[in-house]
């Protein structure tokens, strides 16, 4: 059975990886991506007042 392959970017560097993985890593992304949570939860006006009161964190 022949391998079918896809690209899969991180930053600007594109990897060359069977096409199940591509797929996968694309799944895993959107789980993990909250901000569609937050619009269907309707929270973002708590998360932008939380976001203003805020003091900037820089890690070193």
């Amino acid at each position: 059975m022949a391998e079918t392959y896809g690209w899969l970017f991180v930053n600007f560097v594109p990897l060359l990886y069977e096409e199940k993985r591509v797929a996968k890593q694309l799944q895993i992304e959107t789980w993990l991506n909250l901000w569609q949570l937050v619009k269907t939860l309707k929270i973002e006006k708590h998360i932008n007042k939380d976001k203003e009161n805020r003091k900037p964190g820089y890690i070193v």
